[in-house]
């Protein structure tokens, strides 16, 4: 008796969230692997970053508490490329343990402990999942100038590819991509052009002369 009413009063001369809780809380959201994550705290300091792992968590030690009877609020903000970025308020709300201070007469650790080490909240994130969505125009974008990019690497720029150009446009040819090259470096060059409305069209440039 005597050791368990020794440990009621050092409860009641501490806090009860304080030692039940701790004045951290570790907080999981289940996203996208590879996705990076940041937190933001109350006064938008960033508090901790990371990539999310294979077992899809974001997964964060946080404060509590902001200062004496304020908590923090956080988000939590997530993005990977080719997906929509995401984001995750992390509110405060009340820890049950901090109620118990009232069952053991723990004065102390109501109106001085808890509410100083931030123990009396609990943080939920408002949401525990978000998987990231992907972003299509992204994606087709990429997927355009990947083919752009594969076409100017394997074809080599002739000198008449402007002149070219200007008389592809004026026979309803737009351009799209540099153009495939035949005989590059000699008297007469073939450059041959993908248009814009999938067709091609090919076009004949010789030295002093207009391409036709």
């Amino acid at each position: 008796m005597k050791s368990l009413s020794s440990a009621v009063v050092c409860i009641a001369l501490t806090g009860c969230a304080s030692i039940f809780s701790g004045t951290t809380q570790d907080v999981s959201v289940r996203t996208t692997p590879g996705a990076n994550y940041t937190v933001t705290n109350t006064y938008g300091k960033q508090v901790a970053s990371g990539v999310v792992g294979e077992d899809s968590l974001a997964t964060v030690n946080l404060m509590r508490g902001a200062s004496y009877f304020s908590p923090h609020a956080y988000t939590l903000k997530l993005n990977k490329e080719g997906y929509r970025p995401a984001l995750v308020n992390i509110d405060p709300g009340m820890n049950g343990w901090y109620f118990a201070n009232l069952a053991i007469g723990g004065i102390l650790g109501m109106l001085v402990i808890d509410p100083l080490t931030g123990a009396m909240y609990r943080l939920v994130p408002r949401s525990d999942e978000a998987m990231l969505e992907k972003n299509s125009n992204y994606i087709n974008e990429v997927g355009r100038r990947g083919i752009v990019i594969k076409e100017a690497r394997n074809f080599p720029v002739s000198k008449y590819e402007y002149d070219a150009r200007q008389f592809s446009k004026a026979h309803g040819c737009v351009p799209i991509a540099t153009p495939k090259v035949e005989g590059i470096g000699t008297a007469t060059e073939v450059l041959t052009f993908q248009c814009e409305n999938g067709s091609s069209l090919g076009t004949t440039c010789r030295s002093g002369a207009p391409c036709e």
